[in-house]
């Protein structure tokens, strides 16, 4: 049965078919573990992380964390996140200057299964330098790690949303987070958009909204 199934994943890869990012994973682990089912342990390394992405960058004793994965693999992974890290990043593929061609730029980004929040990190010149994606859960040091050793010039954040793109509380307090974490690392928070399943975007910039407001007290930081 797991031999058909890899034969299945691989003729994916052969013939051009859509493979999810749990998929890929778990090809990324058959080369680890040749003997083993590693479906499950897939699947919970991207619920744990939120994205291929967040497996590739976590730390060794966090991966071991996961059920099923052991030290062999979790070393596996970690040097794979370094390899992809050296060569990684995105090749100046689009350039994001203002809230109007993020907007353009999340309309033609491929939509994920899940909710999820995407961290697009720009240089000085408004290109895309690297993107990383979290779950629903974003957690503080994830993002901190992610700015303090890549230290881009600026910031973007996409909130996908399984519902509409009307933000609530939680985005408010999500983008006061980020904005303290970009702001402890010198980087430029531009703009927080929530994106709803069916395109719409609402940008925290345009309304004015939370940290991008005028009243707020620690002021405008992607000014």
């Amino acid at each position: 049965m797991h031999e058909g199934h890899r034969s299945r994943l691989a003729a994916k890869v052969t013939g051009g078919g859509v493979i999810y990012e749990h998929e890929l994973l778990e090809i990324l682990l058959f080369y680890a573990c040749p003997r083993r089912d590693l479906n499950a342990t897939a699947h919970a390394l991207i619920r744990r992380f939120g994205s291929l992405g967040g497996v590739l960058s976590a730390e060794v004793d966090d991966l071991k964390a996961v059920e099923g994965v052991g030290g062999n693999m979790a070393e596996y992974l970690a040097v794979l996140g370094m390899v992809f890290d050296r060569i990684g990043g995105c090749n100046s593929f689009a350039v994001l200057n203002n809230t109007a061609q993020f907007k353009e730029f999340l309309a033609f980004s491929p939509r994920p299964e899940s909710d999820r929040t995407e961290l697009c990190m720009v240089d000085k010149d408004g290109r895309v330098r690297r993107m990383c994606a979290f779950g629903k859960d974003v957690a503080d040091n994830g993002i901190l790690k992610l700015l303090s050793v890549h230290k881009p010039y600026g910031l973007f954040v996409a909130a996908r949303r399984a519902g509409g793109c009307i933000p609530g509380v939680s985005d408010d307090k999500l983008t006061e987070r980020i904005y303290e974490i970009a702001r402890l690392c010198g980087v430029r928070f531009f703009d927080y958009c929530v994106v709803s399943e069916t395109g719409e975007i609402y940008s925290y910039k345009t309304a004015d909204r939370s940290v991008f407001g005028a009243h707020y007290a620690g002021g405008n930081y992607g000014e």
